[in-house]
């Protein structure tokens, strides 16, 4: 058989001939409509794999907000839970500019929550869900704590709270509202705002002060903002200990320069060293690895207006005032205010005042900057001088400001502590 007939024979077979043109259509639109088909089936199950996995991973979708009435701004800061995630903590702080505008009683707001998803729309919440408002005094902070009849489910829920007591006029209030607001008209007769949280998603943070069954404002505030701030702080202090060892290190190469560089036969008398850094050492080690820093300033002077307390050994959250309070002062308000007035230490040395002999018994200071011939001796006096300064800027920044930043997160924890409040009332939070 030759080959034209060969391709002829299997063509008939394969009925691709033109008379079988209708048939091959067909099953050439069968395969594209098939093969269509599971695209489209693979792609919508991708899309719907990929929404499921960013719905049980995304706790937070309002990462700000802005009141309705008062225009009041904030943003929310986290989503936070318990152990066994029944309980969830909706933690917002309004902005500095808006602290002192809002009121800072519980008793004075109310939320509402329902179930929701991506489009927006209203849904039944998947559990039952009470809750209460806390406002943490004064600090800016309100959280709206969710308690639910078992572990939160995956969804998207949509939170509302309301100021019942307005502390600002706003001549335009409730006019400029966004479009998703626009629809609800308690946003123009109330002072609210919404945020879009999901409390059951991966995406929250356990928080250990949620396990207890009080809720409790001082255990929240420090563990989910002050701890964090602390924790700056001490390593700021460390950073600063490391530094004030490297100048004082400095210090006394040039004190050994005093005693082996001289100028025919003439040396400096080692200057008397100023009382604010006298005797100064810093001991101790620095974190490394899994070992914690054990850095501390030995000092015999401590700033006027600073302090010198044992810091590292304890915590904000145990407090350092009762300990560092003389025993006659009964208020560690008047105890901050008259360490804040006290003199400035910074004006008890100047570098100009001190005496630089040298062991002929003349000044240096009286040579000028024109004899080229003193001058190895001019570079240790200066080099002294400025590394004294630096030192003492240091430790000033060291006790003063740090240490001050310390008792300040106190003072905050007391205030949270005196002026914090919780409204756990039955109708607090409404759920539809």
């Amino acid at each position: 058989m030759s080959l034209k007939e060969t391709i002829t024979t299997y063509a008939k077979k394969m009925k691709l001939g033109p008379h079988h043109a209708i048939e091959r259509f067909g099953v050439m639109t069968a395969c594209f409509t098939v093969t269509f088909a599971m695209l489209l089936t693979g792609t919508i199950a991708s899309a719907v794999a990929n929404n499921r996995s960013q719905l049980s991973e995304t706790a937070l979708y309002t990462a700000s907000f802005t009141t309705s009435r008062t225009e009041l701004s904030g943003t929310v800061e986290g989503i936070y839970t318990n152990g066994d995630g029944d309980r969830a903590l909706v933690l917002m702080q309004f902005s500095d500019s808006s602290v002192g505008s809002f009121s800072a009683d519980a008793a004075n707001y109310q939320a509402f929550l329902t179930g929701s998803n991506e489009r927006l729309d209203t849904q039944a919440l998947g559990t039952n869900i009470t809750g209460s408002i806390i406002v943490f005094g004064s600090t800016g902070y309100i959280g709206v704590v969710l308690d639910s009849d078992a572990p939160f489910a995956q969804q998207i829920m949509s939170l509302t709270l309301r100021a019942n007591s307005e502390l600002v006029y706003s001549e335009d209030a409730g006019r400029n509202l966004s479009q998703d607001l626009r629809d609800d008209g308690s946003f123009a007769e109330f002072d609210q705002w919404r945020v879009f949280v999901n409390p059951g998603a991966s995406g929250t943070v356990e928080a250990p002060s949620l396990d207890s069954n009080r809720v409790d404002p001082v255990a929240i505030y420090y563990e989910l903002v002050v701890a964090e701030q602390e924790e700056e702080i001490r390593t700021q202090m460390d950073e600063q200990l490391l530094q004030m060892r490297a100048v004082l290190n400095r210090i006394g190469e040039y004190d050994g320069e005093m005693s082996r560089i001289n100028v025919d036969g003439v040396f400096i008398e080692p200057p008397e060293v100023p009382v604010q850094l006298a005797g100064d050492a810093v001991t101790g080690d620095e974190a490394e690895g899994e070992d914690e820093s054990t850095l501390e300033l030995e000092t015999e002077w401590v700033h006027p207006r600073g302090f010198d307390f044992d810091w590292r050994s304890g915590s904000v959250e145990e407090g350092y005032l009762d300990a560092i309070m003389p025993a006659d002062e009964s208020s560690y308000v008047t105890f901050l205010n008259e360490k804040a007035r006290a003199e400035d230490g910074s004006t008890l040395f100047s570098g100009n005042e001190m005496e630089w002999i040298l062991t002929d018994g003349n000044d240096l200071q009286e040579y000028g900057h024109s004899n080229q011939s003193m001058k190895p001796l001019r570079d240790i006096m200066n080099n002294t001088t400025q590394a004294y300064q630096e030192y003492l800027g240091l430790k000033s920044s060291y006790q003063v400001d740090s240490y001050s930043e310390l008792l300040e997160l106190e003072v905050t924890l007391r205030g949270v502590d005196s002026a914090g409040s919780v409204n756990g009332d039955e109708e607090v939070l409404l759920t539809y």
